[in-house]
């Protein structure tokens, strides 16, 4: 019986990271797209991807109890982020991703 439910939690806890795993491939694949990459950018735009979510969980975990440093504190991860983001796309590209996010936000309201 134990055996079985072990099991089982190892499966959940093996889906909800191949879910995890399956957005972030998502969102690449969407900026990829927007900002016209070739393969090496977008195995890259993966990891940086990858990498914000494992910080911003890391984050959440260590500060489950104060929501205010929290958000100040992913903050900061997004705008590493962002700075990385820049910089493996360069200028003219990350004026696309500027450009389609202006146009999603536009469409939402």
């Amino acid at each position: 019986m134990k055996k079985i439910i072990v099991l089982l939690l190892l499966l959940t806890v093996s889906v909800a990271q191949a879910q995890k795993n399956q957005k972030a491939l998502e969102l690449t694949e969407k900026l990829s797209k927007v900002m016209e990459f070739d393969e090496d950018q977008s195995a890259k735009l993966l990891e940086l991807i990858l990498d914000r979510n494992n910080k911003k969980r890391a984050l959440r975990k260590e500060y489950a109890d104060d929501k205010d440093t929290f958000k100040v504190k992913a903050k900061e991860v997004e705008k590493a982020y962002n700075k990385n983001l820049r910089e493996l796309a360069g200028i003219e590209k990350f004026k696309l991703l500027v450009a389609y996010r202006k146009a999603q936000r536009a469409a939402k309201n």
